[in-house]
């Protein structure tokens, strides 16, 4: 079955899986909530959005690594973000997928928290780093590796 959604703008239907190839998922409107394209076998691509924001606040960080005595994008280190409500914890491997990259910052959906207070990076150095001032949630925090 072929989507219906050919030069087509607004809300569809997917009726039938697909033969997707690949796939990114980011945040494309720029509204916290983490969209979807995909590229499926002999068709175009197709861009799912999701309008999560738009039905309810959500909160939400992004925590883009760099690198100096480890690789140029913390490619490997441990990422623990730690809120009121409980602690979040991702290992930073890229999110690349067959044919596909989705962008690098690290997302954490927060939940209902709606503060950070602590952010733990242990990076392939083996050292590990400590933010708990300055993290302003529903944005992204830049943190560097230090020499």
């Amino acid at each position: 079955m072929r989507p219906m959604c050919a030069n087509r703008a607004g809300e569809i239907t997917v009726m039938a899986a697909a033969g997707s190839r690949a796939g990114a998922l980011f945040d494309l409107d720029g509204d916290g909530d983490l969209d979807l394209v995909t590229s499926d076998f002999n068709a175009a691509p197709q861009v799912l959005i999701s309008n999560l924001a738009q039905v309810r606040q959500i909160n939400w960080l992004q925590v883009q690594l760099i690198g100096t005595s480890s690789n140029r994008d913390g490619l490997g280190a441990l990422v623990k973000v730690e809120t009121a409500r409980g602690s979040y914890t991702k290992q930073h491997d890229g999110k690349s997928g067959y044919l596909s990259q989705s962008s690098l910052p690290l997302y954490f959906g927060l939940g209902e928290a709606d503060a950070v207070t602590r952010v733990e990076v242990r990076w392939p150095s083996g050292r590990t780093q400590v933010v708990a001032q300055g993290i302003k949630v529903n944005g992204t925090l830049r943190i560097e590796e230090p020499r």
